[in-house]
């Protein structure tokens, strides 16, 4: 657990305190800052076991670990982001689609699942499963301008479930079903998110997805 507190903040520091709070998640015992300390020379220990003992940093009320991009897959994840955004923002489409494309494939589920008891590590582990399916989103779309529906309509049904709530993914799997001469299906979707919103929120689509329902409809 405090090895998984320690690389959700790769490289930064970590406080003492929040790993209390999440090795205890309440119900605090009061030898809980030294116990913080009897864990981080065990760990430092385990490190130097496999010749990595300088990764583990004590710095002013915390502690931080060292990890190179390519030994983390958040890190890496992180990397291969960015740079299918760059690639995608000079129209290298095929270039940041394959980047985006290596970044999903780092993801075989959601992150930290035996680890999420702990409520500090859960909005850690959530935050990465957020940026995943942006990355996703991100994808989507340059496969669609690129022509590559195909993929997107086979891919998106099961992010769609786990995040209703994402235009996002129901524009791009709008864009994907029409794109594949399949309107009725790209017209359910829209009606599906819009009642979806009216009954959760008590909202509608943004404009931005009414335009694009409309501009299907001309």
């Amino acid at each position: 657990m405090l090895l998984a507190v320690l690389l959700c903040r790769p490289n930064g520091l970590v406080p003492v305190e929040l790993m209390i709070d999440a090795l205890w998640d309440g119900g605090v015992p009061k030898t809980a800052r030294k116990n913080v300390h009897v864990y981080i020379s065990a760990l430092r220990k385990l490190l130097e076991d496999v010749g990595a003992g300088g990764r583990l940093v004590s710095q002013g009320s915390g502690y931080l670990l060292l990890v190179g991009d390519g030994e983390l897959d958040a890190l890496r994840f992180r990397s291969l982001a960015r740079a299918g955004r760059e690639a995608s923002g000079r129209g290298a489409l095929a270039s940041a689609a394959g980047l985006l494309r290596e970044a999903l494939k780092l993801w075989s589920g959601p992150s930290l699942p035996e680890l999420r008891n702990s409520r500090t590590i859960s909005a850690e582990a959530e935050r990465l499963d957020a940026r995943s399916v942006q990355v996703y989103e991100e994808w989507a779309e340059v496969e669609l301008r690129l022509g590559n529906a195909r993929e997107v309509a086979e891919t998106i049904d099961d992010l769609m479930e786990l995040h209703p709530q994402r235009e996002r993914l129901r524009a791009a799997h709008m864009n994907a079903l029409f794109q594949l001469g399949r309107q009725t299906e790209a017209f359910a979707v829209y009606e599906e998110y819009r009642q979806f919103l009216a009954g959760e929120f008590g909202l509608g689509p943004s404009p931005v997805l009414e335009a694009q329902y409309r501009s299907m409809l001309a």
